[in-house]
């Protein structure tokens, strides 16, 4: 009882944080933080695919790219009225449901470990497919100059803005949380750690996968739809494979089949880039980020596999189990 009630205090404190931050602190800081509210749950749709179904996905980005120029065209083309706002989220919601299924129904033809690579060159393939139509139709999207865009007046005040993104990350965490503690989630568990037994068991595992999927490709169009309406830009890059290595770095770093992990990762990543790229003033080289970023995942591959998050809960079970057998061992010579 007294571990839970600590456990709400800190949640309120948490909480109670997060709503006064952008009373107190400046417009850079601000946006920054906004930002990683909206990349998490891109990161969390990520998650779903590789930590908890076991599928690579190397275009995952075009839902999210696509989730951000669906908005940008529509608010350019048709104004920023409700029903403008209504329509680009129903087409950022289509599109990406419907690139979802095309693109499942060839990546998961094969099995076994030749069934991963083909997925993940297929889903390549794809993704590359969309960048390359967005550079094309540049009547529509600017190519890679990029489109800058209006967003509808409730969006266009920056601290608004924050609490709309912190509220889209609470319900996004809230319901993809439910979808993998459901049914159908744990069938994707099972898929993940042993894709032969599930098929046994008598599961249509091509139709699960297609299922997460499709959930991730929403979240992700969603999450990309939101970025729309904090940075009022969207450029090729959001579609590249780049933007999925990214997303994938997120779920790494953070700790893969985590979920929450995805936004320990995303804020990682994004308040370090933040920093590194605050200190190319000092030598140049702290432009090139990446280079920082590659160390960084090579380190966390070598010593932290499981990520910050899985690398707490193994260190918090292994806690437990040793409480548990001092009073146990207690008990005994008693």
């Amino acid at each position: 009882m007294t571990a839970k009630w600590w456990l709400w205090a800190a949640y309120a404190v948490a909480l109670i944080s997060l709503l006064v931050f952008p009373h107190v602190t400046g417009v850079m800081m601000r946006e920054l933080i906004g930002r990683i509210f909206i990349l998490a749950v891109f990161g969390m749709s990520y998650d779903i695919l590789r930590g908890y179904t076991g599928i690579i996905n190397l275009g995952h980005a075009a839902f999210f790219g696509g989730g951000t120029y669906i908005a940008g065209i529509v608010f350019t083309r048709l104004g920023t009225s409700a029903a403008a706002l209504l329509l680009a989220v129903a087409l950022a919601w289509a599109f990406a449901a419907l690139l979802a299924l095309i693109m499942g129904q060839f990546a998961f033809r094969n099995t076994g470990a030749g069934g991963v690579l083909a997925c993940a060159m297929i889903t390549l393939a794809f993704g590359e497919m969309v960048r390359h139509t967005a550079e094309t139709l540049r009547e529509f999207t600017q190519g890679a100059d990029g489109l800058t865009f209006v967003v509808p007046v409730i969006f266009r005040d920056r601290i608004g803005m924050y609490y709309y993104a912190l509220l889209f990350l609470v319900v996004m965490t809230v319901l993809l949380r439910q979808f993998i503690n459901s049914p159908t989630g744990r069938v994707l568990q099972a898929i993940r750690d042993n894709e032969q037994r599930a098929r046994f068991l008598g599961y249509d595992v091509r139709k699960y996968k297609l299922l997460a999927l499709v959930t991730a490709a929403l979240a992700a169009s969603s999450s990309g739809f939101m970025f729309a309406l904090l940075t009022r830009f969207a450029n090729t890059d959001l579609l590249s494979v780049q933007n999925t290595l990214n997303a994938l770095l997120f779920t790494i770093v953070g700790g893969t089949g985590t979920l929450y992990g995805a936004i320990v990762g995303t804020a990682f990543v994004q308040l370090v880039q933040s920093y590194l790229l605050e200190l190319r003033g000092i030598h140049e080289i702290f432009a090139r980020w990446q280079i920082f970023f590659g160390a960084i995942y090579v380190l966390v591959v070598l010593y932290m596999p499981l990520g910050m998050v899985g690398a707490f809960l193994r260190i918090k079970g292994s806690l437990a189990r040793w409480r548990t057998a001092g009073s146990n061992h207690t008990e005994a010579g008693e």
